[in-house]
């Protein structure tokens, strides 16, 4: 490469971000949001296309001017997979580079071995077209160190140092990237678009657990020592030691109805919604006032651009939903006529295997941009 047509470090993997994010887009509008110049744009996504790692999605005609070529991710340049390993499920799936499903399994749930996990991605591994796989994205419960790829400790999985990425990447010769699963779920909102032009957002997750991905200027925020967004271990400041888990987890609010005389025996939060029990009323109550507290508290601190808060399905009660909102709206900060909203993912059980999958795309996309500045 001539020093002429040299690109700069990390041109093409900043427009390949933009283009993901983006799609479909043309190169005049990845000059504007990029602030390069037009040459410089050009000559990236020339490359780009070159390769095949993006591909041309036809023309958008204007009123004035030539019609503009857009441009887009091609999905089928690779594949990646996710896997989930939390509390409410473990789950592996194969997705394009668009975050289409191609496949999944699930695995079973709770404390498992590394060689368990190996093996049962083994399998799933021969079930699909694995020499498509580029990259594998592992979202996990607990701490982790993404540097090293080790797992710090996950209670879930009984897990102590484990060098997880290491292992699976030596097994399977494919990178492997591990990161807390509210993190992978924060970064694949971005990948996959769901944050559309938000620059900065809050993305709480609920179930067994709860967590918060954090991200500012479009790049998560993990603290010094990688835990930010760790609201579970927050404590509800009622005078208690109490933290957020321990009162507002699906686990503590099953656990606390089943302590109730003759109430109902129940399995997930929409069943408490068919039966809405006083008990049942006071305790949802209660839960979704801490949570909401707790989501605005943090939103005050970072004033965020919006805040999601993802949850399966089945933990998807109206009631806990609407007192979640009412004391989030209650308790968020009102100086500004700009007002945080909240929103909700419900609709999908495999939302962090989603996230591992979305985690892996943003990975690969440094690794396909540095193949398009190559020689």
């Amino acid at each position: 490469m001539t020093a002429a047509n040299k690109i700069a470090p990390n041109v093409s993997a900043r427009l390949l971000r933009l283009i993901v994010e983006n799609a479909p887009i043309s190169q005049s509008d990845l000059k504007v949001r990029s602030g390069l110049s037009m040459s410089t744009v050009s000559q990236a996504t020339n490359r780009l296309l070159a390769k095949g790692i993006i591909h041309e999605l036809g023309l958008r005609r204007e009123s004035m001017g030539r019609p503009k070529i857009l441009l887009g991710l091609d999905p089928d340049q690779a594949a990646v997979v996710g896997i989930q390993l939390n509390a409410e499920r473990n789950l592996i799936v194969m997705t394009d580079l668009n975050g289409k499903l191609i496949g999944e399994q699930q695995i079973p749930s709770g404390a498992m071995t590394p060689k368990q996990l190996s093996d049962a991605l083994a399998k799933f591994l021969r079930g699909v077209d694995a020499d498509k796989v580029s990259a594998i994205g592992l979202a996990l419960s607990g701490i982790v160190d993404p540097d090293s790829g080790s797992c710090v400790r996950s209670k879930v999985l009984d897990w102590t140092n484990v060098p997880i990425a290491n292992i699976l990447a030596e097994r399977f010769n494919i990178p492997v990237y591990i990161e807390n699963d509210a993190n992978a779920m924060a970064l694949a909102t971005l990948v996959f678009g769901q944050l559309g032009n938000a620059q900065s957002a809050i993305i709480a997750t609920y179930g067994k657990g709860i967590g918060a991905g954090i991200i500012i200027e479009r790049q998560l925020y993990r603290g010094r020592h990688g835990t930010a967004g760790e609201i579970g271990n927050g404590l509800i400041g009622d005078g208690t030691s109490a933290n957020l888990e321990e009162v507002a987890s699906s686990s503590a609010i099953l656990k606390a109805l089943a302590a109730q005389t003759d109430a109902p025996e129940m399995t997930n939060l929409l069943e408490m919604d068919q039966h809405p029990s006083p008990a049942a009323l006071e305790i949802l109550a209660r839960a979704g006032q801490y949570i909401g507290i707790s989501l605005a508290n943090l939103s005050i601190a970072l004033d965020p651009d919006v805040v999601y808060l993802a949850m399966e399905p089945s933990m998807a009660s109206r009631i806990l939903l609407e007192n979640v909102t009412m004391n989030f709206q209650a308790n968020r900060l009102k100086l500004t006529p700009q007002l945080t909203p909240l929103m909700f993912l419900t609709d999908s059980n495999r939302m962090w295997a989603l996230g591992a999958a979305g985690f892996a795309v943003n990975k690969l996309i440094d690794i396909l941009a540095a193949s398009a500045d190559e020689e």
